[in-house]
């Protein structure tokens, strides 16, 4: 038994290694907090009213972790340019004082799972920082940015640890990326259900950070 175990765990590491050699198309990269963070990414399809809405998010596996990338602006106004980051707090009264602006509102933030199934979360919240759109399209955008965060913790809620009821329902929410493994994709980045955010606060700095997307190929089911 002790010998299939070794064996099946060197073929999944042998899988692994192949599919982080592989140069990923679509991606967000940067360093967090100095460590090299680059993952998979896509577009999220999640609408808003009000504006038009563009989510880009990177999903890498084991350990769980995500970068967000959130652009909300007016009909023709996302443009190549440099963008302030913003607080998400602070959107709607920016957006409704300067409504008549060619602008475009950019929200960039960071969640790791650091205890398994969702248990709890190290999230970095939108703070300061820019975000510089280098190439856009219909159906791509390319840039960089440099991101400070406030970061936040979450933990798993009692009630939810004790029944399972939090670990059935992020399973069923899994979105299987190329990598293999499984991310959870809500609503938003920091939408953990049944967990509770702690008072503990620090910093999260996302420095030298790429990202390209192209969603003009639709994505396969399941994938």
């Amino acid at each position: 038994m002790r010998k299939l175990y070794i064996i099946a765990l060197l073929i999944f590491s042998g899988v692994l290694s192949t599919l982080n050699a592989q140069e990923l198309t679509n991606f967000i990269s940067c360093n967090v907090d100095g460590k090299e963070y680059k993952a998979e990414a896509r577009r999220m399809k999640i609408p808003v009213s009000g504006f038009e809405y563009l989510a880009v998010a990177s999903f890498q596996v084991s350990p769980d972790v995500q970068v967000w990338i959130r652009l909300y602006y007016f009909t023709d106004s996302l443009k190549p340019g440099t963008y302030e980051i913003l607080v998400e707090d602070d959107l709607d009264s920016k957006s409704k004082r300067k409504a008549d602006q060619d602008l475009v509102w950019v929200l960039v933030d960071y969640t790791e799972e650091t205890k398994g199934l969702g248990h709890a979360f190290h999230d970095g919240e939108s703070l300061s920082g820019t975000l510089t759109i280098d190439k856009v399209s219909k159906t791509s955008i390319e840039g960089s940015f440099e991101a400070t965060l406030k970061g936040v913790y979450y933990k798993k809620r009692a009630v939810a640890t004790m029944t399972g009821s939090g670990i059935k329902g992020n399973l069923e929410r899994k979105v299987i990326t190329k990598a293999g493994g499984g991310m959870l994709a809500n609503a938003g980045p920091h939408d953990h259900d049944n967990t509770k955010k702690s008072d503990e606060t620090d910093t999260i700095v996302l420095s030298g950070g790429k990202f390209h997307i192209d969603w003009s190929k639709p994505e396969k089911e399941g994938k």
